[in-house]
């Protein structure tokens, strides 16, 4: 009879009873936590099946590239466009959450992004590269919320970040984005500020719903897509970049530490998951470190002082993150 209890928890139940070695080997095989042969198997076997589908889609867009020459461009068009109907239609007929309807799913969107590729290398659309990658978020996203992968919608979330990435790093005053940031009154600041609210909102969100489609590894990776720009955002604000105004330079300090302050505490409030609590002191020891230089001065103690900054709070931290998720794991347990 396997227990119901997860191993971290059965960690913490032994701990919590001080149970020695013996008694505690002899728990971990009444609760049947241990992997068997059959499970090994199970995970070798997922992960070939992971490691094919991600080969076929780099094989599609290989085959093509290295084809170019080879056809011409009706042909190139066309044997992405049949590619494409042919995984659609091989999702309706076996739907997620099978496999293969996942997997076609996701060989889709990785499609998708190959015909937008292809149409602006064809035609030279001018367009600049930030659009491609946002136009395939946009088309990609109804295949992510009917894949019901995780895989899927991490693609799908690494494809939205870069389009944000690169709009907000080379800062085109051009484009549909530049709709909403016009050059005259935004600056790049605020459009890494709102890259990083826009994944903030998108995580509290996915933290509600709780849909199958986003697993928290992928939660996960969305808050961290969410603190690299809060983060960069804040530490312009800190070193007081001069091409910006001076309300830019306010907002680029208080949203992060607001945001700090707000992800802080519902990860408090939830006690489960200590991965937001490491990713916000990450991005605050980072903003301190960087602050440190504009505060004393351009002298032969501040690279000690940065020094002694990241090892100082980095200890800390980490020791307070560990005492936090081992009371987590014990009251779980209890």
């Amino acid at each position: 009879m396997e227990s119901t209890l997860k191993r971290g928890e059965l960690d913490a139940l032994a701990q919590a009873y001080s149970l020695n070695p013996a008694a505690t080997e002899a728990m971990l095989d009444l609760a049947g936590v241990r992997p068997t042969r059959a499970a090994g198997l199970e995970f070798i076997s997922r992960c070939l099946r992971y490691g094919g589908v991600l080969s076929l889609a780099a094989a599609l867009v290989f085959f093509v590239a290295a084809n170019w020459s080879k056809f011409a461009v009706f042909g190139r068009f066309a044997l992405l466009e049949i590619v494409l109907v042919a995984l659609v239609v091989l999702a309706l007929f076996k739907p997620p959450p099978r496999f293969v309807g996942r997997g076609a799913l996701f060989l889709a969107f990785i499609t998708t992004g190959a015909l937008l590729a292809l149409f602006g290398q064809t035609y030279q659309t001018g367009a600049d590269v930030y659009e491609l990658f946002l136009t395939w978020a946009l088309l990609g996203l109804p295949l992510a919320i009917v894949g019901q992968w995780g895989v899927t919608s991490a693609a799908w979330v690494l494809v939205l970040n870069t389009a944000l990435l690169l709009f907000c790093g080379w800062n085109p005053h051009g484009g549909v984005l530049w709709v909403v940031f016009d050059g005259n009154r935004f600056t790049a600041s605020d459009a890494i500020l709102a890259a990083g609210v826009l994944n903030l909102l998108l995580w509290f969100g996915f933290e509600k719903l709780s849909l199958r489609a986003v697993p928290d590894w992928v939660r996960r990776l969305i808050l961290s897509c969410a603190f690299v720009f809060l983060t960069w955002a804040g530490v312009l604000g800190v070193i007081e970049d001069h091409d910006f105004g001076g309300e830019h330079i306010v907002l680029a300090i208080i949203v992060p530490t607001l945001a700090i302050l707000a992800v802080g505490a519902y990860a408090l409030r939830q006690r489960g998951d200590i991965y937001p609590l490491a990713v916000v002191m990450s991005s605050f020891v980072v903003v301190v470190m960087c602050w440190i230089p504009q505060a004393s001065g351009s002298d032969e103690t501040t690279f000690f002082m940065m020094a002694l900054w990241l090892i100082g709070a980095s200890t800390v931290g980490g020791r307070v993150l560990t005492l936090l998720m081992r009371q987590w794991r014990a009251e779980r347990a209890a």
